[in-house]
């Protein structure tokens, strides 16, 4: 029954929006409990910019914005008490998350990490994934050398999001250990830098990847964490080979976030890190 309703509410855009604003009368992530709340983008759209910076400004009224390994050490070193952060993530590594959604990081002093798919910088694909054979974008889709170059240079973070942007769950195993380093060597030489971090493309365990073989690979492969889409935040190192994220789009209204990361409301108070404030 649970599955059925959540089908529904994902497939049925009016009903998902009744359900989201009618949770946020009750929920505020002025109440979200202490932990690491990892954010996962994917295109902003010119004209999503402001809502985007509007986002980041309402989560930063409730937590620290901090980089994908600062949130690794805080969480391998036990997360600390009535602590909440965010974390910004981009998934495939579009051009827009250069031109467009990195001003916006830029301007308020936000880290970012954006997932690449190391196969596709130099032969990109014409459409998105998911979204073969629809009518190709007239602009070109995914971030070139010279940009993920400036990218590293404005201090942002890369990850891995595979080589090929394949579904784990139906490669052998053999395949999946390929993916995985060899989109983490061909990265590390492209930037530079040691990958530390892989985000599973679409990211549900059981449909996407095989949630008892693949986080272990890429742990064996160096990685350090295994992101997912599973909506939930992070306590610690045992939520490494699982960490959840929370897909939002950038047009999504501020009470789009409060329904979905955010927890009961406890009065007319905020709070900021796990402690209470009042107006």
């Amino acid at each position: 029954m649970y599955h059925w309703v959540k089908t529904a509410l994902r497939d049925t855009p009016p009903l998902r929006k009744l359900a989201l604003r009618s949770a946020a009368l009750l929920r505020s992530v002025a109440n979200a409990e202490p932990g690491l709340y990892t954010l996962c983008y994917h295109q902003v759209a010119r004209n999503e910019q402001d809502q985007l910076a509007a986002q980041l400004r309402h989560l930063g009224r409730y937590g620290d914005f901090i980089d994908a390994d600062t949130a690794t050490d805080r969480l391998a070193a036990g997360w600390p008490a009535g602590e909440r952060a965010f974390l910004v993530t981009f998934d495939d590594g579009y051009t827009d998350t250069f031109e467009v959604a990195r001003p916006v990081l830029k301007a308020l002093g936000v880290p970012g990490i954006v997932f690449l798919i190391s196969d596709w910088i130099d032969a990109p694909p014409n459409y998105p994934p998911g979204l073969e054979g629809q009518v190709p974008p007239q602009e070109r889709l995914y971030m070139t050398r010279a940009e993920i170059a400036a990218w590293c240079a404005d201090g942002l973070n890369v990850g891995s999001h595979t080589a090929t942007h394949p579904r784990l769950s139906r490669l052998p195993r053999e395949r999946v250990a390929d993916e995985l380093a060899r989109s983490r060597r061909d990265l590390s030489a492209l930037t530079g830098r040691e990958i530390r971090h892989f985000a599973c493309p679409w990211g549900a365990a059981g449909p996407d990847f095989q949630p008892d073989r693949d986080p272990a690979l890429a742990l064996e492969a160096g990685y350090r964490t295994f992101f997912t889409t599973r909506r939930d935040h992070a306590r610690g190192p045992a939520d490494f080979p699982l960490l959840p994220r929370h897909v939002l789009e950038p047009s999504w209204p501020i009470t789009d976030l409060d329904a979905l990361i955010g927890r009961a409301r406890l009065g007319r108070g905020t709070r900021r890190n796990g402690l209470d404030t009042h107006p």
